[in-house]
Parts: structure tokens; sequence; C-alpha cells
């Protein structure tokens, strides 16, 4: 991942050919309907200073993950592969001649856009999710463009709008993802948490830690930070190392954390008040300072 993080920092985005292309999503395998939109060179320009002025900004990058956050000047790698933009790429990587747009009916609607940079055998794909209408009163926040003839020209006034940044890049076989939230709604990651959260409740190792599981499938609901823990649980399965519940039942009772337990049959009761440690105990997440010896619940953990 250093390697396409690093040609994304280094690539020559200022000579790099321009080509934009909107997407919408679809109903069928391929997730996504695309079309491409010719752009004049004040606007290639101006797509190139976005990219340019982003990347600059972004000077390093941590593995993604559902809980990994972003801060102003970072991104979080992944693979292509593990996402839909494998599905994306293939439709906007089509001849932009046969695809173009010829009216600007076709732009309404558009989920989010896809630009292309290229120069030296090498492309870097920009993504950002659109707005619903793609108009703004925010002229400082957003490139203005009208739409004639076939092809995008900057404008003064708000007739058609792209904003001056990018949620995330493809560089080779690498995402690198500066909007988290976008990025996930785009590739529909909600549905997989949705079906995470779903695979862990049918798994017996997991529901077999609980006295009844409905409290907790209650407190999770359609949340999607709470999915996202989820989530997060079903990867690490932690839950189902020998001798967890042991352990987890002797810290609770050393460390007081109010944790409510079926003593007869060594299993966790949920109720809405320990819901939430019992979640940072799944995830590993509620951690003792060796310095200080002070325990902490923390949003995400990197094991060193």
């Amino acid at each position: 991942m250093q390697l396409h993080f690093d040609n994304f920092r280094n690539f020559n985005y200022a000579d790099a050919t321009v080509h934009l292309w909107i997407f919408k999503r679809s109903t069928t395998d391929r997730k996504f309907n695309t079309a491409y939109v010719q752009t004049d060179d004040d606007v290639n320009t101006l797509l190139k200073d976005v990219a340019i002025h982003e990347v600059n900004r972004t000077t390093e990058f941590a593995p993604y993950s559902y809980l990994a956050q972003t801060n102003e000047n970072s991104c979080l790698a992944t693979p292509v592969l593990a996402t839909n933009f494998s599905l994306l790429k293939v439709q906007v990587d089509r001849p932009e001649p046969e695809c173009a747009v010829e009216s600007v009916e076709e732009l309404k609607g558009a989920q989010g856009y896809v630009v292309k940079f290229t120069h030296g055998g090498q492309t870097i794909y920009a993504v950002k999710r659109s707005t619903a209408s793609w108009k703004t009163s925010y002229p400082n926040k957003f490139i203005n463009m009208v739409f004639s003839n076939g092809e995008l020209s900057a404008a003064e006034n708000n007739s058609f709008s792209i904003e001056k940044n990018f949620d995330f890049y493809c560089s080779a076989d690498t995402l690198l993802i500066s909007a988290k939230r976008a990025f996930e709604s785009l590739m529909q990651y909600k549905e997989a948490y949705t079906q995470a959260f779903q695979t862990l409740q049918v798994n017996a190792d997991f529901s077999n830690l609980f006295s009844d599981l409905a409290p907790l499938v209650e407190y999770i609901g359609t949340n999607s930070t709470q999915l996202r823990r989820m989530a997060t649980i079903e990867q690490k399965s932690l839950y189902s190392n020998p001798g967890f519940m042991g352990s987890l039942q002797n810290v609770n009772a050393l460390r007081n954390w109010g944790m409510n337990f079926d003593q007869a049959n060594g299993k966790i009761v949920v109720c809405s008040a320990t819901a939430p440690t019992i979640l940072q105990v799944l995830l590993d997440h509620r951690l003792m300072s060796e310095v200080t010896s002070n325990i902490y619940d923390v949003p995400d953990a990197i094991q060193i």
C-alpha cells in the first residue's frame, strides 16, 4: 500500500489528461450506470488544481477498518477488490466518445462522479459523492459550471457545481479514502455491516455468550455506528478464544465494570445500561495504560 500511496502523492496531475464521468446506482449486478461528460480546458485545470491541493494535504495513511477515522492530513487505505469500486472502474474505463452525455437532463440525479487523471501510462481515479441537485449557493466551496453543446464550461453563476475536494482515490489496486462516510455510502457498506450482524446473530459461539440476545439486537437496531462495531466484533471473533468468558468475568469483578452474568449458566445478561460496556469488551477497546494504570474506552485500536 505504501507504493500506491507514494504513486498517488507523486503523480503528475498538472500534465495529466482529464476525463469526467458521472454515475448512478443500478439495481443490476453491475451496481452502477455511468456516462462521460466532456469538459473544457478551464474546467480541466480547475479539477487538476483541486486534486493537487487535496494530494498536498494528504501526508499519511492508515489501514481501513470499520471503525478507523481520518484526520485533516490522512486517508485510509484498502484493496480495491474488497469494495465495489472494481465494478465502477469497469464502467468508466469504456471509450469516452461512445458513452458521452448529450443533454443536461442526463446529469440530474447522479449519485457521484469520477475524475480520471491519466499521464505516463498511469491513471489516478478521484471519486466524489454528489449533492442531491448539484447546485449550490456557496460559490467559495464549489467549481461552478454550465453544460452547453455537449461540454461543461466554467461559469460565474451557480448553474452546475462540483465540490473542491474528493472523497476517495484509486491508485493501481489500492483505494485511498479521505471521506469515510461518503465512501461507505457510495460503495454500499451499510449493507455489509447489516449482513455481518445478521451473520453474527446465528453464530453459535457468539449467541451462546448471552442469556438472551434480543436486548442486544434491540440496542444495536439500525444505527450505522453500532452496526460498524458489530461488524468489527464479527471480524475479530475474540469471543471464540478459549477461556474468553472466564477471563471476562474475572476482570469484570476485579475492575468493577458492572456487567451482569447469569452465574448458573455462565452467560452475559444484556440490558441497555451495560450494552455499551459489553461492546467495548467484545471489541477489545477497553484498555489500561501501563504508565498510569488508567482504564480507557477507545474508538479504535491498532495492535503494535
